[in-house]
């Protein structure tokens, strides 16, 4: 990974070096790979993870503090990867790019008076912006462009989205949106009916008529 090998240059730990005497929960680390080691091993509790987190955070230098930061949410932002893998289809380096992308920007958006756990926070956010941008391509591309079987047969990932955006619009209504996040985008039940903000059980009721009425009316066409 190339964060990990600018962190292994002179330059960087002079940088590290510097930023560690100006904070106290910085300054028993001696180069950044000890400072990852203790972030990502086993063992720790979560709140001495968090204050470093916390600390990275409020460094003037930004551009190294942020490489840290990106290597110490990295187990958790690849975990957020390999979710959304089935999403990118063809377009695995296209995910493997914006994940740092939205974690970078998400980071710069903290506020550290209202957010206590850094890591979870920013995972978290990074996931939900993807998929938002998923399902607004989507909406787009659902507008823009008719269902041709020919093409679904041999269309690559962007278009098959596009035409099943288009095609669970047509089918399912005004829960094409709850079925999209559950059965392409990968939510859980929970956490489309928390995006959309109704009960679980409403939702699992909702979604489960929906597929009913698209296994109806795909049933009629046939």
């Amino acid at each position: 990974m190339s964060l990990i090998r600018s962190t292994q240059t002179l330059t960087f730990q002079r940088r590290f070096e510097a930023m560690t005497t100006l904070d106290p929960q910085l300054r028993d680390f001696p180069d950044p790979a000890a400072l990852l080691d203790r972030l990502h091993g086993p063992g720790h509790e979560p709140k001495p993870r968090n204050d470093i987190l916390r600390a990275l955070i409020a460094v003037d230098d930004r551009e190294a503090a942020d490489t840290l930061l990106l290597l110490a949410l990295w187990p958790g932002l690849d975990g957020v990867r390999r979710r959304l893998l089935r999403s990118f289809i063809g377009r695995s380096d296209d995910l493997a790019a914006e994940i740092p992308a939205r974690a970078a920007e998400s980071l710069r958006r903290l506020d550290l008076d209202r957010v206590t756990w850094i890591a979870a926070t920013v995972i978290r956010n990074v996931e939900r912006d993807i998929r938002r941008a998923l399902r607004r391509d989507w909406s787009r591309a659902a507008l823009a462009q008719p269902i041709d079987e020919a093409l679904v047969a041999s269309a690559d990932g962007g278009a098959v989205d596009g035409l099943l955006a288009r095609q669970a619009a047509e089918l399912a209504g005004a829960d094409a949106d709850l079925v999209l996040g559950v059965a392409v985008v990968g939510e859980s039940q929970v956490e489309a009916a928390r995006r959309l903000r109704i009960e679980p059980e409403a939702a699992r009721k909702r979604y489960q008529r929906a597929l009913r009425r698209i296994r109806r009316r795909m049933g009629e066409a046939a």
